[in-house]
């Protein structure tokens, strides 16, 4: 069996699309749609139904989609071993993140990274929490990097950095000139959200129910996606909003918003690794979470 047309499977499930596997695989569709028939061929089943707009599977498909992950994971495995023979930090290196530690935290590290080790390559995948941690189980990705920290059976969370959350407000806000707020001074504002699942939402919703206080509680004016959106709202005069304060510090620094400190209780979120706990990270993977650790040293958890 080519382990191609299980890669072209996986990719045409994932997208969705016979078009958009092809696109992310850089071959022509033609191209796509030939390997899924030299499957279906060689299976004798039908692996996907593609009578709606979008490409779903069939009962045969789930189960062979279901192999194909694992076998890739097994192929991928196999080529870290092989490249474990070698004595240099080289090669490539696959990570997975969600959108808060890939805006605001691992570009300059991936960057201070590659110039202590020139001859590494590393790919960044960014989606989900929940996918983040589930490609890490299927070893298609080696490293995550989440916002939310969760408690999954195969995993080890690492928390590796405290991201601070605090208010934004335009300068001209009675809240300005508050050195902090509470949550319950939130009340009564018009609030800006970023999306249910969001890390930093998360946070708040959680430091909120421990203050016996519930969702509609707070006058959301708008539900906005994630972090550049509810910013560029806020410095648009349509509200304030709670936010990491790594993601502000241009605007801050400039004068066009105030980051204000957030008490009783403080809110924050930690920004973890994840890793497979039935896996020895090779040596590329581990010169590269030691790296981190010592870069990262200084915004360390604080202990107890």
């Amino acid at each position: 069996m080519d382990l191609r047309h299980l890669l072209t499977l996986r990719m045409v499930v994932e997208k969705g699309s016979f078009s958009q596997a092809a696109e992310e695989l850089e071959i022509s569709q033609p191209a796509v749609s030939f390997q899924i028939r030299s499957l279906e061929q060689k299976l004798g089943q039908r692996l996907l139904d593609r009578s709606g707009r979008r490409v779903s599977l069939t009962e045969p498909g789930e189960v062979v989609y279901r192999y194909a992950r694992r076998i890739i994971g097994l192929e991928a495995e196999m080529e870290r071993a092989v490249e474990e023979v070698g004595t240099r930090i080289a090669g490539r290196l696959v990570m997975g993140s969600t959108a808060g530690p890939a805006e605001l935290l691992l570009p300059r590290l991936l960057g201070a990274f590659h110039a202590a080790y020139p001859e590494v390559r590393v790919s960044l995948v960014v989606t989900d929490t929940q996918s983040v941690c589930d490609r890490v189980l299927d070893d298609e990705l080696e490293i995550g990097v989440v916002g939310a920290g969760r408690s999954q059976r195969g995993l080890d969370f690492e928390a590796l950095v405290r991201d601070e959350l605090v208010l934004i407000v335009p300068p001209g806000h009675h809240l300005a000139d508050r050195e902090s707020v509470t949550l319950d001074d939130l009340v009564d504002e018009p609030m800006l959200m970023q999306q249910e699942g969001s890390g930093v939402r998360s946070a708040l919703e959680a430091a909120m129910r421990e203050g016996g206080l519930r969702d509609r509680d707070l006058d959301v004016q708008m539900e906005l996606g994630l972090q550049q959106s509810v910013k560029a709202a806020v410095l648009d005069g349509f509200g304030i909003t709670v936010i990491s304060r790594l993601a502000v510090e241009h605007e801050v620094g400039e004068g066009r918003l105030v980051a204000v400190a957030i008490t009783e209780p403080p809110l924050f979120r930690d920004f973890s690794i994840v890793l497979h706990t039935g896996r020895t990270p090779r040596r590329l993977a581990t010169a590269f979470l030691d790296f981190a650790r010592a870069e990262l040293g200084a915004a360390a958890i604080p202990a107890g």
